[in-house]
């Protein structure tokens, strides 16, 4: 990082910096990175507040996030050269990692790596976890899933349905909304780029919504908190449309936040990391995995220097799938 990036993003906020190979300290291991996860979580945390950072760090550090790479030397009983590891280390293209942060990573001929990246992370904990653990889904739940083309609202959406559900999706744009019924085979999409979304919202749902899994934040919420069902569960796993505005003073300001009392109805954020029930989040993406039942599309970008400019697509929405990018091969 070369400065905060402070208002709307600014790719120029990075600068690539090259610098020897380090060596492994004693107990470590040293990773060369193959793929990388590119997240709307480190538009929040290049804005250097402690408050949206899960791991402290200031200009001049790398950014961090969540990769699969190789050991290429290992200074720790647990792992040995070669073994392919998943797990969040820094921005580079080689780096020192404790071995209590990663995970085996599968093999490329049971999943691409890019799958595992889409389905087997953070991304996948998020939508598993939240739906399943926080919104506590039901099979006679009427689900609602904003964001629902983007990596972790496809999962949710696809999870929901597996369960049993009837869901519906809110995206941007006739391609979006197509991929939401063609692939995803949901009950129902809503183009918010078209539709009044309130009133959209009540026509897929004129009983309610029992089970709303929330991506965006912004207008969204209020148009669910006058559609809820009683005892309606709502989920915040994140709020892209707050992400890149320029002032505090214009972030959305809800303003439905008295339906939650009238409809008896519970609104709660998360992070994706459930502590010892992670195994259980896990066991069911496995699962599902192996069931055929979790589609997951990957948008790849080729080249460490085209990640400050790629990470604009998941503000204007042009990413098709889970944005990662290619930086070593194995």
């Amino acid at each position: 990082m070369d400065r905060a990036s402070t208002g709307t993003y600014d790719p120029s906020c990075f600068r690539l910096f090259e610098g020897p190979i380090p060596a492994a300290p004693d107990s470590k291991i040293v990773v060369r990175t193959l793929l990388m996860s590119l997240d709307p979580t480190n538009l929040n945390w290049l804005k250097l507040d402690p408050q949206l950072q899960a791991i402290p760090f200031g200009v001049g550090d790398p950014m961090f996030g969540v990769s699969i790479g190789v050991v290429i030397e290992s200074r720790a009983p647990s792992h040995a050269v070669g073994d392919v590891v998943t797990g969040m280390w820094g921005w580079r293209r080689f780096d020192v990692v404790d071995p209590l942060f990663v995970r085996p990573a599968k093999s490329a001929t049971e999943m691409s790596f890019e799958q595992q990246l889409a389905i087997f992370s953070h991304v996948g904990r998020a939508a598993a976890g939240g739906m399943t653990l926080i919104g506590e889904v039901k099979p006679t739940d009427a689900v609602l899933v904003s964001g629902a083309a983007g990596a972790t609202g496809s999962l949710a959406a696809q999870i929901a349905k597996a369960q049993g559900c009837r869901v519906v999706g809110i995206a941007g744009g006739p391609d979006k909304c197509e991929f939401l019924l063609e692939e995803l085979k949901l009950d129902g999409a809503i183009d918010y780029k078209k539709e009044d979304l309130r009133e959209a919202i009540h026509r897929h749902f004129p009983d309610g919504i029992d089970l709303f899994f929330d991506n965006v934040g912004g207008e969204g919420i209020d148009a669910v908190l006058t559609n809820m069902a009683v005892g309606c569960r709502i989920v915040v796993c994140g709020a892209m449309s707050q992400y890149n505005i320029s002032e505090k003073s214009n972030l959305y300001g809800v303003k439905n936040l008295p339906m939650l009392i009238f409809r008896s109805a519970r609104l709660q954020g998360f992070v994706a990391d459930f502590g010892p029930r992670n195994q259980i989040v896990d066991e069911l993406l496995d699962d599902l995995a192996q069931r055929g039942q979790l589609v997951a599309r990957t948008h790849v970008i080729d080249g460490f220097e085209k990640i400050p400019d790629a990470l604009t697509l998941l503000l204007n929405g042009k990413n098709q799938g889970k944005l990662v990018a290619q930086v070593s091969f194995d």
